[in-house]
């Protein structure tokens, strides 16, 4: 075997950035900065040629090519020959795209990270000057052991046309679980789907290749925290009525919107979830915080609908939620996911990706639905009584994923907290004012065949073929024709209202949108939050005051349940122990809380803006008054 250090055509070394914001890229620096950066090492197998092995002369370095999700601590690679005499090409296994290091100094791919100049290395379709590479050669003796070890290691296990057969011999072999891990990660560029098939075929029906491969990737995070529960909950098929998605999930949200795996073991997790033969038809994901008022309503709603099941995910309430999703967890009207995160994580992406990826229980689903709680898929009932009617009609085609259209209404007002949205609220907002928001689509999907979920629209692997389809019947082909935004499976292609809408209550009374700003960005924690003439910017304010009233065509009837069904199903949930108490406590901590910034608006009437003082206007429209339980 061989070792050598990477340069660009411009005599400029490869390092590995392994400070949490570059996360493994490759890059050229105009500074060695030892804390942030390792340089670049790879190593060459006399039976394999056509691959170079990268990795860090800092050990348990992950390294990455560009900002892809596949990490590995020895990352195999394909070699070309260059554009110059001398030099050769480097090109990602995964879809032939080259290996691009731009010379120091060059904007191309430029980032700044405090006093360095960090370069980072890109990937091209075409092959030019920066996609030349020159190999140094490195004495043997001046290698890192752990380097000298894996590769000793790859040149007796690696095969570059990996199979069953290949992940046996490593598993059997004399190495500890790190070689042997580290080894079987790296055949995953190179593999297909026929070979985790067959991985997936084996861990079902072969109890000593099951257990073997759980003993080797024993403390593997996509093993441990998503595959061993998964295939617990196939065996005794125990649903859980509140999990706590706790921090050590958090670094999936960097994932969220991935359509590739970050490993072998997480294809493999995701290929076993392919295989989940689905009991019940559908259910509906969703994630809130501090929107206790809304949560009977929007339950009775889908309950109308059809939907079977409800995993609601929340974090950092206060508003006295926590108390009403237990009572309602505790009687089996829902699964309550207690999302604890650290600094900086985003909720929704974290969430999403833990449903479609790590979540046993959402794989007894054939569908899901994945909206917030201010939407409301509705149907049109001259057509369809429920939700299953409506997917037997979409099911008349080849299909495992299909985005409905939303329409945003136009806020009215409210003179009671326990006023239903669906009730009061009865016209969409003038498209004038509302504008290309109205394109956007809210996805259903099969959630054995995802492994993520956009804001709006599901996400498969690459890997797989997935048949994403609008409402109507048509393919979903993310090509646009108006308004002039991008090719993006958020919009639709055109919109089409007949058969099912989302209904979109974002904005609902000038005092929700009081909490709104009350509850601030999804990050903030908000434990003794104080009001602050920050939480008064114009600039957000001017949305809603754009549209207050500014009606369009009113939504039709046939599209909506009356108060009468919908306050049937609240009725019957108030009846469960302790949600009664838990609901009124909710609207006796938001009555406060909006008499609480409507009082600072009062006092601070000066120093307020015009959208500001606009919103307060109609605020005070609003007459809210809560009465206590008899």
């Amino acid at each position: 075997m061989q070792f050598f250090y990477l340069k660009n055509a411009y005599d400029g070394y490869l390092y590995v950035a392994t400070d949490k914001k570059y996360n493994g890229q490759l890059c050229v620096s105009s500074e060695s900065d030892q804390e942030n950066f390792s340089r670049l090492i790879g190593f060459c197998l006399y039976e394999h040629p056509s691959l170079l092995f990268l990795c860090a002369e800092k050990e348990n370095t992950l390294l990455r090519l560009s900002d892809r999700a596949f990490v590995s601590t020895a990352f195999p690679v394909g070699i070309e020959g260059g554009i110059f005499a001398h030099t050769i090409s480097l090109y990602d296994l995964q879809d032939h795209s080259w290996l691009s290091i731009p010379p120091i100094g060059v904007s191309g791919f430029v980032e700044k990270q405090e006093v360095n100049r960090v370069y980072l290395c890109g990937l091209a379709r075409q092959k030019v000057d920066w996609e030349a590479i020159k190999l140094q050669d490195i004495n043997v003796g001046d290698v890192p052991f752990f380097i000298q070890k894996l590769a000793s290691c790859y040149e007796q296990l690696f095969s570059s046309q990996p199979n069953i057969d290949s992940i046996k011999k490593v598993m059997n072999a004399p190495y500890d679980n790190d070689i042997k891990r580290n080894v079987i990660n790296a055949f995953y560029p190179l593999m297909g789907v026929k070979e985790l098939d067959e991985i997936v075929n084996q861990l079902r029906h072969s109890p000593d290749f099951k257990r073997q491969f759980l003993e080797t990737f024993g403390d593997d995070f996509w093993i441990q925290h998503a595959l061993s529960p998964l295939l617990s909950w196939e065996t005794d098929k125990h649903n859980r009525s509140i999990i706590v998605c706790d921090q050590k999930y958090d670094h999936l949200d960097q994932y969220f919107k991935e359509r590739e795996f970050s490993s072998i073991t997480h294809a493999i997790n995701c290929s076993y979830r392919r295989t989940i033969t689905p009991k019940k038809k559908a259910c509906v994901v969703t994630t809130i915080r501090n929107e206790g008022i809304s949560i009977l309503e929007w339950i009775a709603w889908y309950k109308k609908l059809g939907f079977e099941h409800f995993f609601i995910f929340s974090n950092n309430n206060d508003d006295g939620s926590d108390e009403l999703l237990r009572s309602l967890a505790e009687a089996g009207e829902i699964t309550w996911l207690q999302n604890e995160m650290g600094e900086g994580v985003r909720p929704q992406a974290k969430v999403c990706k833990y449903a479609f990826s790590a979540l046993p229980e959402v794989l007894d689903y054939e569908w899901c639905l994945v909206l917030d709680i201010d939407e409301f898929l509705s149907i049109n009932r001259d057509l369809f009584q429920n939700i299953k009617d409506l997917l037997r009609w979409i099911e008349r085609n080849n299909v495992d994923a299909v985005g409905f259209n939303w329409q945003y209404t136009s806020s009215s007002k409210i003179h009671d907290l326990k006023q239903l949205v669906t009730q009061r609220v009865k016209y969409f907002v003038s498209s004038n004012t509302i504008g290309a928001a109205n394109c956007l689509i809210k996805s259903m999907s099969k959630p054995r065949y995802m492994i993520s979920a956009a804001d709006h629209c599901a996400i498969w692997s690459h890997k797989y073929h997935a048949v994403y389809r609008l409402i109507q019947g048509d393919i979903h082909r993310y090509a646009h024709n108006q308004g002039g935004y991008t090719d993006d499976p958020i919009w639709a292609d055109y919109n089409h209202r007949g058969v099912a809408n989302v209904i979109h209550y974002h904005y609902k009374s000038a005092s929700e949108f009081l909490l709104r700003l009350y509850r601030g960005n999804a990050l903030d924690a908000f434990s003794e939050k104080n009001i602050s003439l920050e939480m008064f910017n114009d600039n957000l304010i001017e949305t809603f005051v754009r549209q207050h009233m500014q009606t369009d065509e009113p939504i039709s009837e046939n599209f909506l349940y009356t108060q009468y069904e919908l306050h049937e199903i609240i009725e019957e949930l108030l009846k469960l122990p302790n949600v009664r108490k838990a609901y009124y406590n909710i609207l006796r901590i938001t009555e406060l809380r909006v008499n609480q910034m409507m009082g600072f608006m009062y006092q601070h009437k000066g120093s307020l803006g015009d959208k500001a003082l606009k919103l307060l206007e109609y605020a005070e429209e609003d007459k809210i008054y809560t009465q206590d339980p008899t």
